[in-house]
């Protein structure tokens, strides 16, 4: 009998996210609209349509496979919901989806026995589908990825975010501007370019070095954290201890280069 993951095909997964993808991009407003009011509008009726959507196509091929609703509500994000369920963010990035920008992402992780096992993050404005699977390897369009051979500081470019939409509390403000101060001289180039998940499968692909966020995010990192991973990233919290559902912040980066950021960012 075939494992759950096992039935699952992710080529059928690459044509759902692939067409929602285009629907998206198609709708994204030229500019940001007027006020907060206009926003969330639009926000949700382009977020809540792919979401839908998706649930509604996924549970047709595997009914047994429930979504998490769990997007805003970071108290039912400390522990696995289910044995087996999908995360989706449809807009991931939505303050650049709002105002015209690229740099948006439609992701999908499934997350089996507590552990991110398969993971699409979807870039519709340059068309790139950024996948992985355990033990599988991480993939972009269908070529495989490996992260970056680098290994002097003074070279490594660096991706990290700082979502602060609602006001993030002073205290997480002044330990976020307290890494990047100690990163910034260090480094070629510290860039903020976009979400957790896009920025991760860039690091995937070799196009960063390593990848820094405090607080707890841990939806928002999941489907770049396999990809990372399964592209031959090293990760850690920003204690340096093991990534799970307690972790506050993640560092990740090519093996060459973890071991020389860890010097400046963990705490």
């Amino acid at each position: 009998m075939k494992t759950l993951i096992e039935q699952i095909d992710p080529n059928t997964i690459i044509t759902l996210l692939t067409h929602h993808g285009a629907w998206l991009l198609r709708q994204q407003p030229t500019c940001n609209p007027a006020d907060l009011t206009a926003m969330q509008k639009t926000f949700e009726h382009c977020s809540g349509t792919v979401l839908r959507q998706l649930e509604m196509a996924l549970s047709s091929h595997w009914p047994e496979i429930p979504f998490s609703h769990a997007e805003f509500d970071p108290e039912q994000q400390i522990k696995p919901e289910h044995p087996a369920y999908w995360i989706c963010d449809p807009i991931d990035g939505a303050v650049q989806f709002l105002s015209g920008l690229p740099l948006w992402t439609l992701t999908l992780c499934l997350v089996l026995d507590a552990k991110p096992v398969l993971a699409f993050v979807y870039d519709p404005v340059g068309n790139a589908m950024y996948h992985a699977q355990t033990g599988k390897g991480a993939f972009c369009n269908g070529r495989r990825m490996q992260v970056g051979q680098r290994d002097q500081l003074s070279l490594a470019v660096l991706g990290t975010s700082f979502p602060n939409y609602p006001q993030r509390p002073q205290a997480e403000i002044d330990e976020f501007l307290h890494l990047l101060a100690k990163v910034i001289p260090q480094v070629f180039a510290q860039r903020w370019m976009g979400p957790s998940s896009l920025s991760l499968a860039q690091l995937a692909e070799g196009k960063l070095d390593g990848y820094w966020e405090t607080g707890r995010s841990l939806y928002d990192w999941l489907p770049g954290v396999l990809i990372a991973q399964e592209a031959g990233a090293f990760c850690t919290d920003l204690k340096g201890g093991v990534l799970d559902w307690n972790s506050d912040g993640i560092l990740f980066a090519s093996p060459a280069m973890y071991p020389l950021l860890s010097t400046i960012l963990l705490t």
